[in-house]
């Protein structure tokens, strides 16, 4: 009834046990393993002995025969005979399936309908010749501009499909609104909607190019700007302001990387700290701070830096704060110092547990293991 089968065991490659520090070489490829097994007996028991026996985690290993062996799995079901050899390997990763769609053959499409013409239906109109903004990104008036009176000979008209417009930015959607879509709608009320939706235009300020827009365009239709590296720092405060003024929070935030990642120097921190105020940059803000505090003796005499911060005095109060945050609490230094030192706690009975570990025996001997011809695998599962 309780019939045994034995078998061989095959390394089919060096197997090793890896870890953070080292890697140890256990068995030798081709290295042959003899093993006895009750036929009913499950795998499980074999994969824990033969791991155990060669110092090897059982989770790194897998095993196989006519196919994978499963722990369920016992010699009678997979119809293993004497001298018949099962293969141990490596742990094989399982395969990765295959993508449910390719983002670049996307994107690829997605730039392909920037750059066709055929179905757009709305523009921006932007100058042809960019204004100096001031500090806040005005005109040199340092009046608000009035697009109102823009010559249309000068502008540039750059097109777009409104749907995509509408779908990625609620300033858009608001902006192409029509009371039109539902008559019956009691909040429907004439005159709410913007010339703009009319007229499906929107007039971009003359502080920005048809440069920015297009990177703007692209970053809407694929949600990627592809030269983003090459643009420099001033176009990236620009592109930041525009995406600010358009309700772009992603693009705000990749324009905000990217000046924190490429961008932040002595030379630039204070001109980067002072957008932040006016395009409500609070993650590029927390990271001019944290260079200030990192490079104060460079900072301390510079006159550019020095120049730049009197646009922006208030801006110095999070600056002293953190500054403050750097300097050690004298109220508490002199409060420790009244009281003393804090002793650490006495150990106790510190004779008593010497002298028990002293009398206690060593527990780790061990006896020497004797080879024999098969190893008999112990049943682990009962």
């Amino acid at each position: 009834m309780n019939e045994h089968v034995e078998f061989s065991v095959k390394a089919e490659e060096d197997l090793y046990l890896t870890g953070s520090e080292n890697t140890i070489r256990r068995v030798t490829a081709e290295t042959n393993y003899s093993c006895l097994m009750l036929k009913t007996q499950r795998f499980s028991s074999l994969f824990r002995h033969y791991a155990k026996y060669h110092g090897l985690r059982k989770d790194d290993l897998e095993y196989y025969f006519v196919n994978l062996l499963e722990n369920e799995d016992t010699p009678e079901s997979v119809q293993l005979q004497r001298g018949d050899t099962i293969m141990v390997r490596k742990r094989r990763k399982p395969e990765l399936p295959e993508p449910a769609a390719d983002d670049e053959e996307f994107f690829k499409d997605m730039r392909e309908l920037l750059a066709d013409e055929e179905h757009m239906d709305c523009v921006f109109q932007v100058h042809a010749s960019p204004a100096n903004p001031g500090k806040d990104g005005d005109d040199k008036s340092g009046n608000e501009m009035d697009t109102s009176s823009i010559d249309e000979p000068n502008m540039i008209e750059i097109r777009a499909h409104k749907c995509i417009l509408t779908a990625r930015a609620d300033y858009f959607k608001a902006l192409f609104r029509t009371n039109n879509n539902n008559p019956k709608k009691e909040s429907a009320k004439p005159g709410t909607t913007f010339k703009e939706s009319a007229l499906c235009a929107c007039q971009v300020e003359q502080i920005f190019t048809a440069e920015h827009v297009h990177y703007v365009l692209e970053f809407v239709y694929t949600n990627r700007i592809a030269d983003l590296r090459s643009i420099s720092t001033d176009d990236l405060l620009l592109l930041l302001h525009l995406a600010d003024k358009w309700l772009l929070r992603d693009l705000k935030k990749l324009v905000e990387h990217e000046l924190i990642r490429e961008h932040i120097s002595v030379h630039t921190v204070a001109r980067l700290y002072g957008a932040t105020e006016d395009f409500h940059a609070n993650r590029l803000s927390q990271s001019c701070i944290d260079f200030i505090m990192n490079n104060l003796r460079q900072l301390a005499g510079n006159s550019d830096f020095e120049e730049e911060m009197k646009n922006y005095p208030h801006l110095c109060i999070p600056v002293l704060k953190a500054a403050a945050d750097l300097i050690p609490n004298q109220h508490n230094s002199h409060h420790g110092h009244h009281h003393g030192p804090q002793h650490k706690k006495q150990r106790t009975d510190h004779h008593a547990s010497a002298s028990s570990a002293a009398g206690t025996p060593s527990s780790a001997t061990a006896a020497a293991a004797g080879q024999h011809s098969s190893s008999p695998v112990p049943d682990l599962d009962t």
